[in-house]
């Protein structure tokens, strides 16, 4: 198991990618620290990795608030004694024609899928150099951070802005053993999809622009960061894998 004796932290854990990481994570020998702002959803993913044999703990997380975020973390560490990886998973996306979009909405986006992990990011920094352990962090973008897509100009600026953030990371951690990298999914079939693979005309042209003729997996994601927080990655830091089946190839 690649990740047998480290603990890896998983923010957004309740759905979508967050939960298919946690779940693979916890698959292949970590013990899981779950973060969600929803309760009942992070109970159902602690509840599938235990009954496969994993650990897992679950905490009530805003991760637009530094004090929910060190209180995770202390938990995580009370728990099982360390932390050696972060997935920042916890994201949300909205369609907004551009001339429509309200400073509010701007701010949501950015404070989430950016602050949020520059909060995130922080704190596990603080408590990796406090164990002089070294650790990976994976941060995810989007090939909506590489291209710009109509009606998700503040989307586009969030995951294109992670990028620059996990390189500056590198760059400034790597002496002390902290590698940060980037995976950028294409459209996978995620409940945060759902407007585009519900709709059936929506669906026959996104599908149409994949080289592969399919929407992606949620565990096809998870398989790549396995990847990248494992010690299999040891030599990877500022990099960027887009996981998308071509569909960047198109722009």
């Amino acid at each position: 198991m690649r990740l047998e004796n480290k603990t890896v932290v998983v923010t957004g854990a309740g759905s979508g990618l967050g939960k298919a990481v946690a779940i693979m994570a916890a698959k292949e020998g970590a013990r899981i620290v779950m973060a969600d702002i929803n309760q009942a959803a992070m109970d159902t993913t602690k509840e599938e990795i235990s009954s496969a044999g994993g650990e897992a703990i679950g905490c009530v997380v805003d991760v637009c608030k530094e004090e929910s975020i060190v209180s995770m973390l202390n938990k995580g560490v009370e728990t099982f004694g360390k932390v050696d990886a972060l997935v920042n998973c916890a994201g949300i996306f909205s369609s907004i024609p551009f001339l429509e979009l309200s400073e509010k909405d701007w701010d949501r986006m950015i404070n989430i899928n950016l602050k949020g992990s520059f909060l995130c990011t922080q704190q596990f920094i603080k408590q990796v150099l406090r164990q002089n352990t070294g650790a990976s962090i994976v941060f995810l973008s989007s090939i909506s951070g590489f291209i710009g897509f109509t009606k998700s100009a503040h989307y586009c600026a969030s995951k294109g802005a992670v990028r620059q953030l996990s390189k500056a990371i590198a760059l400034e951690f790597g002496p002390q053993g902290i590698r940060s990298n980037v995976v950028a999914p294409g459209t996978i079939e995620t409940p945060m999809n759902s407007w585009i693979i519900d709709d059936p005309e929506m669906h026959k042209q996104s599908v149409a622009s994949i080289p592969m003729g399919r929407f992606g997996k949620s565990e096809e994601i998870a398989s790549a960061i396995m990847f990248l927080i494992s010690d299999e990655a040891s030599y990877c830091t500022g990099s960027e894998l887009l996981v998308d089946g071509g569909q960047i190839t198109h722009c």
